[in-house]
């Protein structure tokens, strides 16, 4: 079977009766893996005294389609009916498939009036599961997209529909081309997701009408200092021809942006050097004395602290017996690191970011959101690829020395540690070690979590499992074949998108795994992707 798709696998709930169909849902659960699925079950996620219909009511509302397993105990339970008219309710995509035949008298009507998949035709088993595999692939990204714009629209209501969780800019576009693609029957665009679709576009109207009439404003401003400058001009025209050239010269000269960066970099970004980092930057002879898992700080505050990496060689990508794996983590390959480097200890902050944005260097507008979470120690996010570029610009300017984003390969080696498990602590995911979607946190599924709060890895760095994706540096390319075998970047493939690693507070625990990728526009800003930075040492 083939994968499911490019990008985030299409997340499957399947709705059974433990009487008579355990051990089939759980063969279900096993083939639509290996067909690139995430699929689940009720008794992976629901604990013991937990109030199951809240949860099983979320689990459907987070899963993009819903397949029910037909058998004569099944469509008797009260709790599979509740499941079928919960995912009616929610307007998600329903699959039956049958597994012990039913009289048609027997089963619900809402069922009967839905094409199955018959697993009970005596055709073995990978007939029919490539016949639900084809029918999950149907509309494939339309039905992620319904998912997503579900769950956004649920907590946009949940808070009171601020103005803050809204869709902004290319977004609010995309949403509404989703919404014109529909087609007609399940699953239905929903109240809930028209509501919040079409607040934001009102939302987006107002905000670019505010920064039309700001723009306006500003270009008014700008003639009348034209007028004023063209007044002086005339005022100054019975002056020397060569005085006056010289003085209307200098007036044109500093209305030019170029001066108004040499002025912000001689008043305010130079005096921040030398009062922050000038002091702290390591000098040739202190860099050739860090050993492995040395920490160290070039600046006095708000700057990474990075943590020396050692050279060496691993695996890169996962074998195909992991589970969760994904087609586009193969084939593994040796890669060797010739050198140390050094990596962020944490994922940069808010308080790193506002560091480099308080003195001009990093966009303050249109990125860097805290989505209303909280700044200070929490990563950074609402920046795109673009804008972590910018940053670590920043840090060389600062420092004078080779701050950048990590390659791939040095971002796995340095995530793995030296392990060769699926997670750096071992192969099952231990829910306490991360922060993602069920991880059993505080800030499981709601949002990010302040750096720091989960243990190291091995070389001793923190979150490299979940909280946040991490960009970067190589171009997305859709497997390992033809892949730098030295650690550098992939400089080649499609470079409007670039690689993230790492998982996210949002994302489901196969994700956090070492192996696991994913490409992401370049251009894109969301509230699960951050980014940490590594740096050259001196050899």
């Amino acid at each position: 079977m083939s994968d499911a798709g490019a990008g985030e696998k299409l997340k499957v709930f399947i709705s059974y009766s433990r009487r008579d169909s355990a051990a089939f849902a759980d063969e279900l659960v096993a083939g639509l893996e290996f067909g690139g699925f995430a699929p689940f079950l009720d008794r992976h996620d629901i604990a013991a005294g937990e109030d199951w219909e809240a949860r099983l009511g979320g689990l459907i509302a987070q899963s993009d389609t819903v397949v029910f397993v037909v058998s004569p105990e099944a469509v008797k339970s009260e709790q599979c009916t509740w499941e079928v008219d919960q995912t009616i309710e929610l307007s998600k995509r329903l699959l039956p498939v049958m597994f012990k035949w039913v009289p048609d008298h027997d089963t619900p009507e809402k069922l009967r009036r839905l094409q199955f998949v018959r697993f009970d035709g005596g055709a073995g088993f990978a007939r029919p599961l490539s016949q639900l595999a084809e029918a999950l692939r149907i509309d494939l990204d339309w039905i992620r997209e319904h998912t997503r714009l579900g769950e956004l629209a649920r907590r946009w209501d949940a808070r009171g529909r601020p103005e803050s969780l809204l869709l902004r800019g290319d977004d609010v576009d995309a949403a509404k081309d989703w919404v014109a693609a529909g087609k007609p029957g399940p699953p239905e665009i929903t109240d809930a997701q028209r509501a919040f679709i079409d607040a934001s576009e009102e939302a987006e109207s107002t905000r670019l009408g505010k920064e039309r009439a700001q723009l306006e404003a500003i270009r008014s401003a700008q003639e009348t200092r034209a007028q004023q400058q063209r007044h002086i001009a005339r005022l100054l025209g019975g002056l020397a021809m060569l005085v006056g050239a010289s003085i209307v010269g200098i007036i044109a000269w500093f209305n030019q942006s170029l001066i108004k960066e040499e002025v912000n970099w001689r008043w305010n970004v130079i005096p921040y050097r030398h009062r922050n980092f000038d002091k702290h930057v390591l000098t040739a002879a202190q860099e050739r004395a860090l050993k492995r898992g040395d920490p160290f700080k070039e600046c006095a505050k708000d700057c990474p602290e990075m943590i020396v990496v050692p050279a060496g060689k691993f695996m890169m990508g996962s074998p195909v017996n992991e589970n969760g794996r994904s087609p586009n983590e193969g084939p593994q390959h040796l890669v060797t690191i010739a050198s140390p480097f050094a990596v962020s200890k944490f994922d940069v902050t808010f308080a790193d970011w506002i560091a480099c944005a308080s003195v001009g260097v990093c966009p303050r507008e249109g990125g860097a959101n805290d989505n209303g979470w909280g700044r200070g120690d929490r990563p950074v996010i609402n920046v795109n690829w673009d804008d972590a570029q910018a940053y670590v610009a920043w840090l060389r300017e600062m420092t004078g020395k080779k701050y950048r984003l990590l390659s791939e390969a040095e971002w796995e080696y340095a995530a793995r540690a030296g392990t060769t498990t699926a997670f750096y602590w071992g192969n099952e995911l231990d829910v306490k070690n991360a922060n993602c979607h069920r991880c059993e946190n505080q800030w499981s599924g709601l949002k990010t979590s302040p750096v720091g709060k989960f243990k190291p890895n091995p070389f001793g760095l923190f979150d490299m499992a979940g909280n946040v994706w991490q960009w970067v540096q190589d171009c997305w390319n859709a497997d390992y074949i033809g892949a730098p075998s030295d650690g550098r970047p992939w400089a080649t493939g499609n470079c409007e998108k670039r690689v993230v690693r790492g998982g996210s507070w949002y994302y489901y625990p196969a994700d956090p795994r070492s192996a696991y990728r994913y490409g992401d526009k370049k251009d894109d800003r969301n509230y699960n992707t951050g980014f940490r930075v590594g740096r050259t040492l001196t050899p």
